[in-house]
């Protein structure tokens, strides 16, 4: 018994190794036969841990005789567990009238992650069904398409999560996140980017895509339905201020004024005789010397953009009005 409990053991140590290496993100199958629908990807930092091993050496034919092991593996994607999210309310107030205006969010509860995704909100007795895009403040330079025409319906997502250096080995999950024909919105488990202090160089991008194509049925009629995901990893030095220099035609200095990088105005007014204006983002680099990246902009710009710290190893944009 001991001998079969050891090599057991090390069967399933092996079945481990198997199933937590890189995976490609697959398209998934729902309970009814139709293939789920990939709205959007959940980035961590952990991965997400949701295969049932237990269930997977169970149902898996091992058999040991005169010392040799023997085994039939189980389909593994069948016991790929789903972390299912929640619809939860936000009680938010309409600018325009200031009543209340409720809105929606899928919220992975307990499980730290940047979400980006575009699920289906599906009709109530109040207000009819619609898309909603539901991004991470930390996801910047976000773009989002969907399109839906009688031949074809096509989501396309792309965005940048900006990283400061940590100077330790960090990874990235690309969690995919689909929505069921019950309208249930899940991730699974998905691979991981590795970066490590080496390659946390300002300027350094690393994108990782995830692309669904699929044919499916509306009114007697095959459809394309693809989903394009594309999420990039931007390494970015640590704002420590933001100055504002406001320059005359002759370029002379009319006025300077320095601020906290998470306390940029919403709004900035332009001085008399302001022609244009340079923002100044003050850093340091990985080695802890003092470095200024310089924007400059004309009297004609609407807005800027600067970078804050939102969170740990996060930074994320944000943006001031120009008056």
């Amino acid at each position: 018994m001991m001998k079969l409990k050891m090599i057991t053991a090390i069967c399933l140590t092996l079945v481990l190794i198997a199933l937590s290496g890189c995976q490609l993100a697959k398209e998934s199958l729902g309970a009814n036969g139709d293939r789920d629908k990939l709205i959007g990807v959940f980035v961590t930092t952990e991965h997400l841990d949701l295969f049932d091993t237990e269930a997977y050496i169970n149902d898996s034919n091992i058999s040991v005789k005169n010392g040799e092991v023997s085994f039939d593996w189980a389909d593994s994607q069948k016991y790929q567990g789903r972390l299912y999210a929640n619809l939860v309310t936000k009680a938010d107030t309409d600018e325009e009238t200031g009543l209340p205006l409720p809105t929606y969010e899928y919220v992975f509860e307990g499980i730290d992650g940047i979400q980006y995704c575009v699920p289906t909100i599906e009709a109530n007795e109040e207000e009819d069904g619609y898309i909603a895009t539901m991004s991470d403040p930390a996801v910047s330079d976000v773009q989002t398409g969907i399109s839906v025409s009688d031949d074809e319906n096509s989501i396309s997502l792309e965005g940048t999560i900006y990283i400061v250096p940590s100077g330790k080995t960090n990874t990235y999950f690309f969690n995919p996140v689909y929505q069921d024909a019950d309208g249930g919105v899940y991730t699974v488990t998905n691979y991981g980017i590795m970066l490590g202090s080496e390659s946390e160089s300002e300027g350094h991008v690393y994108t990782q895509t995830i692309d669904s194509t699929t044919t499916i049925t509306e009114n007697g009629k095959a459809k394309k339905d693809s989903t394009s995901i594309k999420v990039s990893l931007s390494v970015i030095f640590t704002p420590e201020k933001i100055a504002i220099l406001q320059m005359g035609n002759d370029d002379a200095l009319i006025s300077r004024k320095e601020y906290k990088p998470d306390e940029m105005p919403e709004e900035l007014a332009l001085e008399t005789g302001a022609a244009y204006f340079i923002v100044e983002t003050h850093k340091r680099d990985d080695a802890g010397a003092a470095i200024i990246h310089r924007e400059i902009y004309g009297e004609d710009t609407e807005s800027i953009e600067t970078f804050f710290v939102k969170a740990e190893g996060i930074c994320s944009k944000q943006s001031t009005q120009i008056i």
